[in-house]
């Protein structure tokens, strides 16, 4: 009996032991020895590496982990340009538990850590699905010797929460890692640890769903929200009136009457204060935020003017009901003020320095204030009672979040909860190089917009691809960005217009939630504008927002029908492309070009090129292959040195207008803008892409000009007089009228206004008075035609080039002296009446030792001429 009672302890025991087995052997199977799956595989990049840094296809898996040389020859480097992709074939599907992924950073040399790592798992190779975007954990760019990080994904702690919420492994056949680049990226090793089969713990990853973050509840409804800055900082637009919110709510025509509606929402937001102080980088302090919600909410103040806007373009367009989205922003607090102002009334002002504080209590101050800018907001909206406008929600302004105070996820967070219970949406606008831009759904936002920054890349159009495909990989919506250059230079409304494109292009025209940072005020600009291709402009903003826009039809330069034959000159028209053509000699055409060019991009003679004919008559075809004569170097038609006689802001002596530029920079900004050009053949205007046969061609380009006492730097200086310059061009002849108005009292102290770049044209220069030659001198040295006093009926120059192979390239520049500026009257006796630089330019004095002023609404005007024509060196001997 004792025998049996213990046989029968002894088997409970066994059976005891076997259930406790059972699941650690479980266990044991779910954790398996791992090993790195990728070690000497190949690998396939969307991209090969830089050829200074290259790879022979096994660098990534060969187990040598590079040093923080960025010459160790472990290195793989990427350039610039798009997100790379690297992706691995295991084969078969493996049971996937880490990846992990090794950067180099070396600041000094221009290689940076990646802003975003991201990794995927996939059955096919071509639907993917995410299982991790990881951000740098180190400052990327920091000023600190080399160093090397690993973006790593661990199933273990990480999880596929995404796609099965207990699963700690991935089961894939396929792995991708991608990375955005900067400059220079380098990365060595990436390894994938995981085990053969499928563990219990292994799941498949669903594909993701990659699209733009669309308008809806998110959104508040907005399809398209533009940025006014209401700032009276530095850089500020000041206040908006009714007036000039009016293009903006609307799509009003020349006249500025409404049409249609535009942007259905509206975002105000300041950079600075006016004390200097910037709410974007947490320097504004309570009396800031207070002052700008003082203006914003004033009786007149922006929200009244945009309500007004509202109610006036309701009525004209028959839609009385209709209201407008508003988004206002909050002030970034940052995390270095230690004196911010009282917000709760306790008379202890709010600290939000986590260094003098503490992070906690910084933070707890920081949340203080950010409770009070909603209340605040609501407090007042409620006040005011805006019947045409809907507060939609708040913006949180910092373009990144901070890699230092480690609790600003937390106060988005919190601010996020506020907002919801005040029914507020809340945005944020991320840059593209930001920290956690990806992240804007666990951070607390509604909804999110990348700002793709394509408007300042290298190359808009491969920023654009990147952006959008980032977009849609993190579900987001875009921002897009331009300024008032659009409205004035060729080369960024081409980057406005490839912006546009894009939209096509990529599809976020019609399906994303966008955004639209347009500077200051550039599209209120393009709207009033009398320059066709500024207008033209607002009137592509419009298509775009309405969905409507379809890309500019190419240019044609050749004719597309029947022309009139054998004219005396052909000329076409591409935005602000004028080419002219007429037959030049026996062997060519020369085709004069206008267009915009130079430090202030003023429409003018930009470049004179060949294009071979041997026929008798000019050939209509500007499409075909030509040399290039005279390049686009510097103006033909003189800059000013001239100064307002009131309210100078006390800059010294300066050109201004022509190709000369605030300072003289390759980026500094303009001192004079085209604000209008028109252009006729035989009397009838020129329309786009047509060419057309003339005896004359008629230009009028209206430019405005500030004097060197208003200009300033950021480009906002004040124009001081409209110059009014018509070219009429036949066979060669190009006669020019300058008429120049003031637009207030104004000083001149020096102006050439005609003149010649003279490099195709370089070998001598002839200065004659009417018949008579009175100097000479090669074209390449200082001459000069001899004083006023000495010789004071020189009217003209002519410049030759060299033997160009039985013929030399000739230009006679003319001066009428008696007519206006050309009688002489401003130049001093002891100044020359035309000098010759050896750098290559030849002037006409017309203002200089005397000090002419105008009256606002007085005139100055000249004429003069160039002839362009071919000398035959045969028929001379």
């Amino acid at each position: 009996m004792k025998q049996n009672r213990r046989q029968g302890i002894a088997a409970a025991v066994a059976l005891l032991m076997v259930l406790l087995w059972l699941p650690t052997a479980e266990a044991a199977k779910d954790q398996p020895e791992l090993r790195n799956l990728a070690a000497g595989t190949g690998y396939t990049w969307s991209e090969q590496p830089e050829p200074s840094y290259g790879d022979a296809g096994n660098k990534l898996t060969d187990r040598k982990y590079g040093t923080t040389v960025f010459t160790d020859p472990a290195w793989a480097g990427h350039l610039r340009k798009s997100t790379r992709s690297v992706v691995f074939d295991l084969g078969e599907k493996k049971s996937i538990a880490r990846i992990s992924a090794n950067f180099l950073q070396d600041s000094s040399v221009g290689i940076a850590f990646p802003n975003t790592v991201s990794m995927y798992a996939s059955n096919d190779g071509i639907q993917w699905g995410n299982l991790a975007h990881i951000p740098s954990r180190e400052v990327r760019w920091a000023d600190v010797p080399a160093s090397t990080q690993d973006y790593v994904w661990d199933g273990s702690k990480d999880g596929l929460a995404k796609h099965h919420p207990n699963a700690t492994m991935a089961y894939a056949q396929y792995v991708k890692v991608t990375f955005t680049t900067d400059v220079f990226v380098f990365v060595d090793e990436i390894e994938i640890w995981g085990t053969d089969g499928k563990m219990n713990k292994a799941k498949q990853v669903s594909a993701d769903r990659l699209t733009f973050q669309e308008p809806g509840k998110a959104t508040g409804g907005m399809r398209n929200l533009v940025l006014l800055n209401n700032g009276n900082g530095p850089g500020g637009s000041g206040s908006w009136t009714k007036d000039t919110l009016m293009p903006y709510i609307s799509y009003v025509n020349k006249q500025g009457e409404p049409q249609d509606w535009l942007f259905d929402g509206v975002l105000f937001h300041s950079v600075q204060s006016p004390s200097g102080k910037d709410f974007t980088k947490g320097t504004a302090t309570l009396s800031d935020w207070i002052g700008y919600l003082d203006k914003m909410f004033a009786d007149q103040g922006d929200l009244q003017q945009l309500n007004e806007a509202v109610t006036e373009a309701g009525t004209k367009l028959g839609e009385r009901g209709h209201k407008e989205n508003v988004v206002l922003m909050i002030p970034n607090p940052g995390d270095t003020l230690t004196d911010f102002g009282d917000v709760d009334g306790d008379g202890v002002t709010e600290n939000f320095s986590s260094s003098a504080i503490g992070a906690e209590a910084a933070y707890a101050n920081k949340q203080k204030a950010a409770t009070w800018w909603i209340q605040q907001i609501k407090q007042r909206w409620k006040e005011e009672k805006y019947s045409k406008l809907k507060l939609n929600g708040i913006y949180w302004t910092g373009k990144s979040i901070s890699t230092s105070d480690l609790l600003e996820p937390n106060l988005i967070q919190a601010t996020s909860k506020q907002a919801h219970k005040k029914d507020l949406n809340f945005y944020w606008m991320p840059s593209f190089q930001g920290n956690r831009n990806y992240d804007g759904e666990a951070l607390g936002f509604d909804a999110a917009l990348l700002d793709s920054g394509a408007y300042n890349a290298s190359s808009v159009t491969q920023r654009l691809a990147d952006a959008s495909g980032l977009a849609k990989q993190y579900q987001m919506g875009l921002e897009l960005a331009f300024d008032e250059q659009i409205n004035t230079d060729t080369d960024r409304r081409e980057r406005y217009i490839d912006i546009l494109n894009g939209g096509i292009d990529y599809g976020y025209m019609r399906n994303a939630f966008k955004a639209y940072d347009q500077g200051k005020a550039t599209l209120l600009n393009s709207a009033k504008s009398s320059d066709p291709m500024a207008r033209q402009n607002y009137d592509l903003m419009y298509q775009f927002v309405t969905g409507t826009y379809a890309k500019p039809r190419p240019c044609m330069k050749s004719p597309e029908g029947p022309v009139a034959p054998n004219a005396a000159q052909y000329v076409v028209k591409c935005g602000t492309e004028i080419t002219i053509a007429h037959k030049y000699n026996d062997q060519s055409d020369m085709w004069i070009v206008f267009d915009r060019f130079g430090a202030n991009k003023l429409e003018g003679l930009k470049e004179w090129r060949l294009a071979q004919n041997s026929g008798a008559s000019v050939n209509p075809d500007m499409s075909r292959p030509s040399t290039l004569l005279q390049a686009d170097v510097s103006d033909w038609i003189g800059p000013y040195v001239v100064r307002a006689n009131a309210n100078g802001n006390g800059n010294p002596w300066d050109f201004t207008g022509g190709n000369h530029n605030y300072d003289g920079g390759s980026n500094s900004s303009h001192t004079g803008t085209t604000e209008s050009f028109r252009v006729w053949a035989d009397g009838v205007e020129v329309a786009d892409g047509s060419v057309t046969a003339s005896v004359y061609t008629k230009i009028e380009v209206v430019n405005l000009i500030q004097a060197y006492n208003t200009k300033v730097a950021d480009g906002s200086g004040r124009p001081v007089l409209r110059e009014t310059v018509t070219y009429e061009i036949s066979n060669g002849h190009v006669q020019v009228h300058n008429e120049i108005e003031a637009l207030e009292d104004i000083t001149f102290d020096t102006y050439y206004g005609l003149q010649s770049v003279n490099g195709a044209w370089n070998d001598t220069v002839r200065y004659f008075a009417g018949e008579q030659e009175v100097a000479s001198s090669p074209a390449g040295m200082y001459s000069d035609s001899g004083t006023k006093a000495v010789n004071p009926n020189v009217d003209s120059y002519l410049l030759s080039s060299g033997d160009q192979g039985g013929f030399k390239h000739m230009l006679r520049v003319r001066l009428d002296r008696q007519y206006g500026l050309g009688a002489l009257a401003n130049l001093a006796d002891h100044m020359p009446v035309i000098f010759t630089q050896e750098y290559g330019k030849t002037y006409f004095l017309q203002i200089k030792g005397t000090t002419p002023g105008l009256k606002q609404g007085e005139k100055f005007a000249w004429r003069g001429s160039y002839d362009f024509y071919s000398k035959n060196l045969s028929a001379l001997q």
